[in-house]
């Protein structure tokens, strides 16, 4: 089950990295799983995901866009921070 959900969270990883370690990081995971634990193994290829998405020139761009857009709102229109409300500001 593990290996599986692995190999899904391998394959979920931009093709540029996926054609250049995806044999190489289901080797390891077969290799590592009794001296690691396979949920280890599986978290470590979910952060390795979250990194190589976050790197990608779309998503950073995406990215800066967003918190600038929230950045306007936020000076538009005041704070929505709920502690602000509470100081009765």
């Amino acid at each position: 089950m593990f290996r599986s959900l692995y190999r899904h969270l391998v394959r979920l990883h931009p093709a540029s990295f996926r054609v250049r370690f995806e044999e190489e990081m289901l080797w390891v995971f077969d290799e590592a799983v009794d001296t690691w634990g396979a949920a280890s193994l599986v978290v470590d290829a979910g952060s390795s995901l979250i990194r190589q998405r976050l790197s990608q020139p779309e998503v950073s761009k995406w990215l800066a866009a967003s918190v600038a857009g929230i950045a306007l709102l936020i000076i538009a229109f005041g704070s929505f921070l709920p502690w602000d409300r509470a100081l009765g500001r």
